[in-house]
């Protein structure tokens, strides 16, 4: 929620605490009860709202991005090591361009099209491959260290699908929230109506809802106070 949403969402807290405790002044089912009741249900689903507003996708995609590094990081470093023999090896299998999680993911991608294999493969690709494979193998890395890659890559797609669905449930928790906000001063303004109507031989109690039912304005900003002109020197 921006600021001003947080406002009327504090104002509506202290409007329904007000009704709490006064509730002993209006009668089971009256107007006042009713929209006392809507303002606690607006801030329940607003705090749920809120929640779905929140993403925590980004973390474990940045997690996930640094376990595929790790992967091409051994990859091109033992085709680089390789090279020293076999000349054209570190030039089969680069280091991504830049640091970038697009390069890398790119730099991935070209690693799986060489080692893993494929539908359309002819049985020389196979074959061409299955050899490629073990000679990394050869120097240590993991037997499976393809299907590692391919797993690390696929859970790299799975996350930004993720992400994208709590994009879309945060763009309409941020339209419920508008909603909401707009249905909770719709309640406020019946109850302020009620309240002067309930309480206008009581002036404490009055002043008291009308201190609940009060929304804070935005501090405001401090105004920069200009620097002075220089003293041009004086003639010579």
């Amino acid at each position: 929620m921006n600021d001003r949403e947080t406002r009327r969402y504090d104002m509506f807290g202290r409007a329904k605490t007000f009704g709490q405790t006064n509730a002993a002044d209006f009668a089971a089912g009256s107007e006042a009860t009713k929209r006392f009741g809507n303002v606690s249900k607006i801030i329940t689903d607003l705090d749920a709202a809120k929640a779905n507003q929140q993403r925590d996708g980004t973390t474990s995609k940045a997690v996930l991005m640094d376990a595929l590094r790790l992967d091409v990081q051994n990859i091109t470093r033992t085709a680089r090591a390789m090279d020293q023999d076999e000349p054209g090896m570190a030039d089969k299998f680069p280091p991504p361009k830049s640091s970038s999680d697009a390069d890398l993911v790119t730099t991935a991608d070209n690693i799986l099209g060489k080692l893993a294999a494929a539908p359309g493969d002819s049985p020389a690709t196979q074959a061409a491959k299955a050899a490629l494979v073990a000679k990394f193998v050869a120097h240590e890395l993991p037997a499976g260290f393809v299907q590692n890659l391919k797993d690390d890559r696929a859970a790299i797609d799975s996350a930004q699908d993720s992400i994208e669905s709590d994009d879309e449930e945060g763009v309409a928790s941020t339209a419920a929230v508008g909603r909401l906000i707009k249905d909770g001063m719709k309640e406020v303004n019946y109850l302020d109506a009620i309240m002067h109507n309930k309480y206008a031989r009581d002036p404490d109690k009055l002043r008291a809802w009308q201190s609940a039912s009060h929304i804070e304005r935005a501090p405001q900003r401090e105004k920069k106070t200009p620097a002075p002109s220089p003293t041009p020197p004086p003639p010579q």
